[in-house]
């Protein structure tokens, strides 16, 4: 098992097309209107919510840290925190390398174990590497949603 204090920052220069915050837009279903969406941080942060106006405020951000920002402060789904979050993750993602460049860079990337690193103690959806959290990796769920997702396109 890899080590927090071993790990190398993933999803930015040329692996950053991975990360929620890539602006590449795409089509999301899922959504009212099923239209298109400036990014994954997007699209994930308005399934969230099921109230429209609030949805439509994520979504209208300028920027993914906007979208974020904003998703902060909508109304949660009664699911949320019981499973609701993995899915929809998985959902933004299986949308958004539904785009063929993108699922092709994807699929590129072999047999690399694709391991989400911050520094903001983030420990579910990626790895804290921090010195707080040196020796205890995080769940890597977005690492985990992306080979997943890479395997079963293969």
């Amino acid at each position: 098992m890899t080590q927090a204090n071993d790990l190398k920052p993933m999803f930015r220069d040329e692996l950053g097309f991975l990360s929620n915050f890539d602006e590449t837009p795409f089509e999301m279903p899922l959504l009212a209107g099923g239209g298109t969406v400036a990014s994954g941080e997007h699209a994930f942060n308005a399934l969230k919510t099921i109230d429209p106006v609030e949805r439509a405020r994520v979504l209208g951000e300028a920027t993914p840290g906007g979208a974020k920002r904003e998703g902060r402060r909508v109304s949660l789904r009664p699911e949320w925190n019981t499973g609701g979050r993995v899915r929809a993750m998985q959902q933004v993602l299986v949308a958004k390398f539904a785009l063929p460049d993108l699922a092709a860079r994807l699929e590129a990337t072999g047999d690399l174990e694709l391991v989400k690193t911050n520094r903001w103690h983030d420990q579910f959806w990626d790895s804290c590497c921090c010195p707080a959290h040196v020796g205890t990796p995080g769940r890597n769920m977005l690492g985990e949603l992306l080979m997943a997702i890479r395997d079963r396109r293969r």
